[in-house]
């Protein structure tokens, strides 16, 4: 999947793209590790998409408490947003 520009004005409404923003690094290694993951227990040769990743990637997200303290302290719905993420 990709993100739409739909999905995209969410995120900068409620300023989740400013919170990554924030946090490059961190979220960028959280990336960079699911990426990894997938491709060490991927065949050999195989190409490892973007779609790959965000299925690694999801779970995380999904029990990150920096993210959990964000989403709560805005009053997002948790599930709705890490599915807009994991994207």
């Amino acid at each position: 999947m990709a993100l739409t520009l739909e999905f995209e004005q969410r995120l900068i409404k409620v300023s989740l793209v400013k919170h990554f923003e924030d946090s490059r690094t961190k979220w960028t290694a959280l990336a960079r590790q699911s990426y990894q993951f997938v491709e060490k227990n991927f065949p050999n040769g195989a190409t490892v998409r973007p779609d790959d990743v965000a299925k690694a990637l999801g779970p995380l997200l999904e029990v990150n408490e920096d993210l959990a303290t964000y989403l709560e302290a805005n009053k997002l719905g948790q599930k709705y947003w890490v599915k807009i993420l994991a994207i």
